[in-house]
């Protein structure tokens, strides 16, 4: 990326502020993002064909969530990123769109997601690293784990590779 041999795209966390950041047609900003040539499909596996003719100002978190997703995969890039993908969405809504996201996945670029959700974690993910520590001090990326025990290290709270308690219990599920 500093040798400007990668580019780009990032989905936003905070997809409410898009009101007011970006103006216009829902439909004519998509189509004017759309590198890949994916403007029908993205329509529909976002479920968002019926808001084609709506500004951007007026659409709920749900809709700007969706919208945000298919602008960001119309772009053709080497590194796509997702900050958080499956807030303001249902169950179908966030199956939806994680197949989106997978779908991006080539040979020649990268997918990477932030994401708390565990089971669209699962669905999504190759590997997992976790992330802890605090803005503007310090921070801690573990090396990449397979989904199932990067899972599990993050229940348990503790990151075996540095030796890193971060939670004091263990979250267990536990059916009685």
């Amino acid at each position: 990326m500093t040798e400007n041999k990668l580019t780009s795209v990032m989905k936003p966390q905070y997809v409410d502020q898009l009101k007011s950041k970006i103006a216009g047609n829902v439909g004519e900003i998509l189509k004017s993002k759309d590198a890949r040539g994916v403007y029908d499909t993205l329509l529909t596996m976002c479920d968002i064909k019926h808001l084609t003719e709506r500004q951007v100002k007026d659409l709920s978190g749900g809709e700007l969530q969706r919208f945000a997703v298919a602008v960001a995969a119309a772009t053709k890039c080497g590194v796509y990123m997702f900050d958080e993908p499956s807030s303001y969405l249902d169950v179908k809504q966030r199956l939806a769109i994680s197949r989106v996201i997978r779908e991006l996945l080539k040979d020649d670029n990268y997918v990477i997601v932030v994401e708390h959700d565990l089971a669209v974690l699962d669905y999504l993910s190759d590997f997992v690293c976790m992330l802890w520590g605090q803005a503007g001090a310090y921070g801690v990326v573990s090396m990449p784990y397979s989904v199932r025990e990067g899972i599990n290290v993050f229940l348990d709270g503790f990151i075996p590779t540095e030796n890193l308690r971060f939670r004091e219990v263990s979250l267990s599920f536990k059916v009685s």
